[in-house]
């Protein structure tokens, strides 16, 4: 009989350690779900919504192809902008706007630390496309001579795309977009 005690124990003991390795792996689980959806983009709006809410601006083509846009508006979001970001959603960007100028400006944009190229636009207050910057490389140098990229004509917003993506959605200069920002 003490025998058969003893093995019992043992055996609470194993389902005891058992069940805390279960409760562990699933906390560590959820924790990492938690994370990945924290990180995860917003899905598109539903077919035929005109705005988008979660503080993204939507951008229309003449196409009728839509842009959803994270907005770069203070100095600390502008000055990090996609950097360090290796790959974004075809219909995706980042859309900069300076709201603390009242003036169009020359805005220079630069591509040190952002791991992927890009198509940079600028556009005038009326959204028209003034200057494309198209297949813009990335630049690996540590220093602060990356080349800098400035439009030859005033513009008052800089939209960011993947590289390739100003082709695809048939935008040149004189396009005018159609910017909804979020309320």
């Amino acid at each position: 009989m003490a025998a058969m005690t003893r093995a019992k124990q043992v055996s609470s003991t194993l389902t005891k350690q058992a069940f805390i390795r279960r409760v562990l792996y699933l906390t560590a689980c959820l924790i990492l779900g938690t994370t990945l959806l924290a990180f995860a983009a917003p899905p598109p709006p539903p077919s035929g919504a005109s705005s988008f809410s979660g503080g993204l601006a939507t951008i229309s083509t003449p196409d009728g192809l839509m842009i959803y846009c994270e907005i770069a508006d203070t100095p600390a979001k502008r000055s990090q902008g996609l950097m360090f970001r290796t790959r974004m959603a075809p219909d995706r960007g980042m859309l900069f706007t300076f709201p603390e100028f009242q003036e169009p400006g020359y805005w220079t944009f630069w591509m040190k630390n952002t791991k992927m190229p890009l198509d940079i636009l600028w556009l005038d207050q009326d959204g028209t496309i003034v200057h494309i910057e198209r297949y813009v490389p990335i630049c690996t140098r540590t220093d602060n001579l990356c080349p800098r990229y400035r439009p030859k004509t005033a513009a008052v917003q800089v939209l960011e795309l993947g590289a390739g993506q100003a082709a695809t959605f048939n935008l040149s200069v004189g396009t005018q977009l159609t910017i909804e920002l979020p309320k």
